[in-house]
């Protein structure tokens, strides 16, 4: 649903920038450029979803949710060690000296800090990897997203996932145009 908001938004800015600024259509025509002649072809799609339904993106997932899944049985396990000694440091305490008491706390305190440190590297194990399969993804989405505009004839490609700009011919950016002209200005 947020998705279709960006879209929305960035199609109504596009339509409300060439209904304002009538006069850079009638400076087109002085310098005709026939892909913005014929209209603005644009078209759209999701990243996510051609990683998740590409065959590529199934094998990553599943990896990722097996050693997520292992990753989570380690932290179980873990946890139910730590929640067994403190039950035991619980029921031991009153017969233990002040000493004993105090070196037992601390034992107790690292390893919870070791098993939350254990629970962050999971996390983070698994982002890397996520991020790994990700870029290796884009690498190859890529030129194929170069292909299939340029095959469709589209000079703008936008992004459902971020709702920006994918791809779009390089006839409409304008950016050199307006450097020169503010170079020009001062």
């Amino acid at each position: 649903m947020a998705r279709k908001g960006v879209v929305m938004k960035t199609l109504i800015g596009i339509m409300a920038m060439v209904a304002i600024f009538p006069s850079a259509s009638a400076a087109q025509v002085q310098n005709p450029q026939p892909s913005v002649m014929t209209g603005i072809r644009m078209a759209c799609f999701s990243p996510q979803r051609a990683f998740s339904e590409s065959a590529e993106g199934k094998a990553a997932i599943a990896r990722l949710n097996a050693l997520e899944a292992d990753k989570t049985r380690a932290i179980e396990s873990r946890q139910k060690a730590l929640e067994g000694q403190e039950r035991a440091f619980e029921q031991s305490a009153p017969v233990l000296s002040a000493d004993a008491q105090s070196q037992r706390t601390r034992q107790l305190e690292r390893l919870r800090i070791d098993t939350q440190r254990f629970i962050q590297d999971g996390q983070a194990e698994l982002m890397g990897i996520q991020r790994e399969a990700e870029a290796a993804f884009l690498v190859k989405l890529r030129p194929v997203v170069d292909k299939v505009a340029k095959e469709k004839g589209l000079q703008l490609l936008l992004n459902l996932d971020a709702g920006v700009v994918a791809w779009f011919e390089p006839s409409l950016d304008l950016t050199g145009e307006i450097t020169k002209q503010i170079a020009g200005s001062r």
